[in-house]
């Protein structure tokens, strides 16, 4: 039987603080001076509350407690809310649309971790039919599901399982390079998703496209950690412990369905946030030394072009 995703507990969070070199004291420190450093970002929102303090130290979980970098991804993911309003806002998990994608494509978070304390996430198209498929509402609705784990989130890494088992050429004709490298900058460089493995199982031969998108996007260290299997997960089983895969897949966690609808309920939980969330954006106008644009951050000159998680 599925369980319910929960925050992982204190021996997790200790665990995870020894190895990047923190303790209570020094979270409390670092989360005061990101507060201190927003309040001095006059184009960054003020936003204020437990949520926040919590969010702010996932951040700095997520960048491997480096101040430089945690601000980085800080500003970008404000950025990328007033410049990518198509991905990053309207995020109202009982909308036609969220509820059409959710039928046709699920991501979500396994509630086990690795005995490393990895998490792995589970990505499949639902069914063949493509009459509700569009690229951009997956997207967002994966996105939708980060905001949600960057709220109670706490792992070393991300280990991405993607069955293309239902995989069509009509999925591949509606894949575009543009949503696929704006989710991804949306997904990891906002929110410093860390990635240790990205496991495509049961790919068949049409799936090369959005193996092709999505290695295009990350640099030469993150596609060495890029898998693809076909049929035979033999490998695959090595690497990912059956106890963090649904039954469907080999593993013991329950079936990916009772999963999935576990999570949909977890996200629903967040819905009044997301709409209170809505307007903390950039303000570009305020920026000391000038606004960006999408050009700046999605084009082949821009601040935050290249992926260099670890």
């Amino acid at each position: 039987m599925a369980k319910e995703f929960r925050a992982p507990g204190k021996d997790v969070v200790q665990k995870i603080w020894k190895e990047l070199g923190l303790n209570e004291e020094r979270v409390k420190e670092s989360v005061e001076a990101l507060k201190k450093w927003l309040a001095t970002e006059p184009h960054l929102p003020e936003e204020s509350g437990s949520l926040h303090e919590a969010r702010l130290e996932r951040w700095l979980i997520r960048c491997k407690n480096s101040m430089e970098r945690t601000k980085q991804s800080i500003d970008l993911y404000y950025t990328l809310r007033s410049l990518c309003p198509d991905l990053m806002c309207d995020w109202d998990p009982r909308s036609k649309r969220y509820l059409d994608t959710v039928q046709t494509f699920c991501y979500f978070p396994m509630p086990e971790l690795t005995p490393e304390g990895d998490r792995v996430i589970i990505m499949k198209y639902l069914t063949k039919n493509t009459i509700n498929y569009t690229h951009d509402d997956i997207a967002k609705m994966i996105l939708i599901s980060n905001e949600a784990r960057m709220c109670e989130e706490y792992c070393f890494s991300d280990i991405y399982v993607f069955d293309l088992e239902n995989y069509t050429l009509g999925h591949a004709s509606r894949v575009t390079f543009t949503t696929t490298k704006k989710g991804i900058v949306c997904s990891m460089d906002a929110l410093g998703t860390r990635l240790k493995a990205f496991h495509f199982i049961n790919a068949p031969s049409c799936a090369e496209v959005v193996i092709w998108m999505i290695k295009a996007v990350l640099n030469p260290k993150l596609i060495s950690r890029v898998y693809v299997h076909g049929k035979d997960l033999t490998e695959f089983s090595k690497q990912v412990p059956r106890m963090c895969l649904p039954d469907d897949l080999g593993g013991t966690g329950g079936s990916l369905q009772e999963n999935w609808n576990l999570w949909l309920k977890k996200v629903d939980s967040y819905r009044n946030w997301f709409k209170q969330h809505e307007n903390f954006k950039s303000d570009e106008s305020k920026r000391q030394g000038g606004a960006l644009n999408s050009d700046d951050v999605f084009g082949f000159e821009g601040s935050f072009k290249e992926l260099n998680v670890d």
